[in-house]
């Protein structure tokens, strides 16, 4: 934490250092998007601020150049020019910079290397963005080496070899860069479902988003979502120009062969969902060669598309040996509910909406177990050390159970039957054990915990459906963090989770995640051992064995007694 408040402080040094240049620089105005520190608006105050940094010193030394060069990657201004100064002309007409950012912690360290006029970048590695925009974080105390190579040219040193891309310290990154959902339609096209990409802050975002957008979703979200935009659809222009807050986005004609009236509406609407986010886009224009498009009737197949879906306040737990609701301090027992207190019931989960779906665990955590209102119990799974069940909204059920020396994935339909689709446990997983396994609110990303090696690993993973909704895999995925032993995580917000990390001396500390984000650390709480989480980061809460407790700041008050494995619908 005390680190977290020295790069506060760095930063917003940082920052007043802009606002006194900025009456004499120029605005970034090129450079590459990347994943995870900002507001997801449009305009900000960075946004108006300036930075160009130097071009090289006159008879600088070889580190000297090196170090120059590095800074200059905050200066994106007219494709990286100041950059560009540093390398030899072959070399600057070559480099591309938007292919990688490099995120570092502590300053480069710069040594020279036996080789006459060849160095090497040593790093610290936070995190990287690639080109699409996404950011992968790094395990703690991960290094780089980058090597370069230098020339003199008329007595002057430059760099003649080194790879494409930027490097950036983890302190000015979210002060050049912000964060920017995305939007894709899950398969049902009920949802949207987010997409975090890291944009330089400049003036053209709604082109950078809209090119964005067009290129396709994450590799984590292939198949697990879809876009209303055939494959290669591109922009007329490269601009989306925006007037009193309508942005004008122009295509190619090719966008609309053998496009329905759905189609297009359905491009339309993903175009405000992805532009609206920007604070000077109040609504969006769809052209063809600067001809307004014609969306036709609106379409009866055109579905309602929700965003950030709630799951309320109401959580289901375990009090004694009977699954009740909680909400407000009270506990309800829940109507025409079978007894289960026979199968010593855990982690009971329920279904969003209706409610009318219960699944739980025996007690010794070898059999899933399904019953509602008016509804027998039902034995639908068993294994071993299975992970608490999770209702996406589709209505499947899912867990996790210890095989050899890795899981296989479970996953039980409206219809109570098993999925015996034989990829459902991808290869990926391989000797991973999967700890906890919760689908998220639109159905179309899995949150796993995992362990590995000794660490635990919290990953996102897009969930590939039939067109029935039936789910058929699970894609490669999308590694959120990587630490000391995690108990569990949960979803608390379209891209936002919350998770127990266990500390050496058994404690518990709950840490919110987000890629757009750092990770916060909460107050911990003396013989807390699971979480759960609402609405918004602001809504968890946290078990102990003889009460659940709710956030408070970054602190906790006492919610209820007597209540065990509490959880959300889902």
């Amino acid at each position: 934490m005390l680190r977290a408040r020295k790069r506060l402080a760095a930063a917003a040094a940082f920052l007043s250092a802009l606002v006194f240049l900025a009456g004499c620089s120029s605005i970034p105005t090129v450079g590459p998007v990347g994943t995870a520190t900002a507001s997801a608006g449009g305009s900000s105050l960075t946004q108006q601020l300036s930075y160009s940094p130097p071009g090289p010193v006159e008879d600088d030394s070889p580190q000297g150049i090196i170090g120059g060069f590095i800074d200059a990657g905050v200066g994106a201004g007219e494709d990286y020019t100041a950059a560009r100064e540093f390398l030899t002309p072959e070399l600057a007409s070559s480099w591309v910079p938007n292919e990688r950012v490099v995120i570092y912690g502590a300053d480069p360290n710069i040594v020279p290397m036996p080789e006459p006029n060849v160095f090497q970048i040593q790093l610290e590695v936070v995190a990287s963005v690639n080109a699409q925009g996404i950011r992968t974080e790094s395990a703690p105390g991960t290094t780089e080496t980058i090597q370069v190579r230098l020339v003199q040219q008329e007595g002057q040193w430059r760099i003649s070899g080194i790879p494409n891309g930027i490097m950036i310290s983890d302190i000015t990154f979210p002060i050049i860069f912000r964060a920017h959902n995305l939007y894709f339609y899950s398969s049902t096209y009920r949802y949207w479902v987010p997409d975090t990409r890291w944009f330089v802050q400049r003036s053209g975002m709604a082109a950078s988003v809209v090119n964005a957008m067009l290129a396709g979703p994450a590799p984590y979200l292939e198949g697990a979502v879809t876009s209303a935009f055939p494959v290669e659809t591109q922009l007329a222009r490269e601009a989306v120009p925006v007037v009193s807050g309508v942005a004008s986005v122009d295509f190619a004609a090719d966008v609309l062969e053998d496009s329905t009236d759905l189609n297009r509406q359905q491009m339309k609407l993903q175009l405000e969902q992805n532009l609206r986010q920007l604070n000077n886009v109040n609504s969006v224009e769809m052209t063809v060669n600067q001809r307004e498009v014609d969306l036709g009737p609106p379409s009866s197949e055109l579905v309602p598309v929700e965003d950030d879906p709630r799951v309320g306040k109401t959580q289901i737990g375990i009090q004694g040996e009977d699954i009740v609701f909680f909400r407000d301090r009270q506990a309800q027992e829940i109507s025409n509910l079978p007894d289960v207190s026979s199968y010593d019931p855990r982690e009971p989960a329920v279904s969003v909406g209706e409610m009318d779906t219960i699944a739980f665990l025996s007690g010794d955590r070898g059999t899933l177990l399904v019953t509602g209102p008016d509804k027998d119990v039902a034995t639908v799974a068993t294994g071993k050390s299975l992970s608490g069940p999770s209702i996406d909204p589709e209505g499947w059920i899912w867990s996790a159970s210890a095989q050899g020396e890795g899981s296989r994935l479970i996953a039980v339909g409206p219809d109570l039957a098993a999925s015996t689709q034989a990829g459902l446990t991808p290869s990926w997983l391989g000797d991973m054990k999967v700890r906890d396994l919760r689908i998220s609110r639109d159905g179309a990303r899995a949150l796993l915990v995992v362990e590995q090696d000794g660490a635990s690993r919290v990953l996102i993973a897009g969930v590939v459906r039939s067109s029935s909704g039936a789910p058929q895999t699970l894609t490669t995925p999308l590694e959120l963090w990587t630490s000391e032993p995690v108990a569990t995580a949960v979803w608390v917000g379209e891209t936002t989770v919350a998770a127990l990390q266990r500390g050496q001396d058994e404690s518990l500390t709950p840490v919110i995640l987000d890629p757009a984000k750092d990770n916060q650390e909460l107050a911990g709480w003396d013989g807390s051992f699971s979480i759960s989480g609402g609405d918004g980061p602001d809504d968890l809460f946290l078990q102990t064995a003889e009460a659940v407790y709710k956030k408070l700041g970054n602190g906790w008050i006492r919610e209820i007694d007597g209540i065990r494995d509490p959880a959300f619908p889902g």
